[in-house]
């Protein structure tokens, strides 16, 4: 009389002993999973806490066979280069991946609403709007800084270097006293511009620190 009850006990137990196996295989760790089983795509995006401190980690780079390296401070490190002798990193050409949306806010101290590569080839910009339609360019470009001064100053502007700045630097102001462009000097003849979308854009004493923020992360940089 107890052989149907046993039965169907056994079959209970091998029933429950099922799902604790599935349960089980779900929750391996994805180094481990068995070969066939979907994992969770890992995506490297900017990830910053709330004080505004990105996770240094290594970042996939398009086009590059090695890694870069975020900074706490969400600006990216890229690879050196095996032909240069020095040990110096450099600015590359890739300006909205080394300068990142969050390193340009953190460096602003307030927003950043989009970024925009740039749409010409042979450009080496990043467009980071403060507003729906107000922005500021970044421009890497290899020309003759001294160059820059001249033509400017011929145009009639003011040019000067701004001592809060921590490294080489021209500030360009218009006649009516805004700022036309802050460059920010990596060489003889390689430099980055900054290049406000009007003058409404940033009040000068914002831009000017802003600058300064960005001139202090990337001091050490050709």
């Amino acid at each position: 009389m107890y052989k149907p009850i046993l039965v169907v006990i056994v079959i209970l137990l091998t029933a429950v002993g099922g799902v604790l196996a599935v349960m089980e295989l779900t929750r391996v760790p994805t180094k481990y999973r068995p070969q066939g089983m979907p994992t969770p795509s890992v995506q490297h995006t900017e990830q910053t806490k709330p004080n505004g401190v990105c996770t240094p980690e290594n970042v996939p780079l398009p086009n590059y066979g090695d890694p870069g390296k975020r900074l706490k401070n969400c600006f990216v490190q890229y690879p050196g280069e095996p032909s240069r002798q020095d040990k110096s990193y450099y600015i590359v050409e890739d300006i909205c991946g080394q300068f990142t949306r969050d390193f340009m806010a953190n460096t602003l101290g307030g927003t950043i609403v989009k970024t925009e590569p740039p749409t010409v080839a042979g450009q080496h910009t990043c467009t980071y709007y403060l507003t729906d339609k107000e922005y500021v360019m970044v421009n890497l470009e290899y020309l003759a800084i001294a160059n820059q001064q001249k033509g400017n100053e011929a145009m009639g502007r003011r040019v000067e270097k701004d001592a809060k700045i921590p490294m080489d630097n021209l500030v360009v102001y218009q006649e009516d006293g805004a700022i036309n462009v802050i460059y920010l000097v990596l060489g003889p003849q390689k430099f980055l511009s900054l290049r406000p979308s009007s003058k409404k854009t940033i009040p000068n004493n914002t831009f000017l620190a802003w600058a300064a923020n960005i001139g202090d992360a990337i001091k050490g940089y050709k």
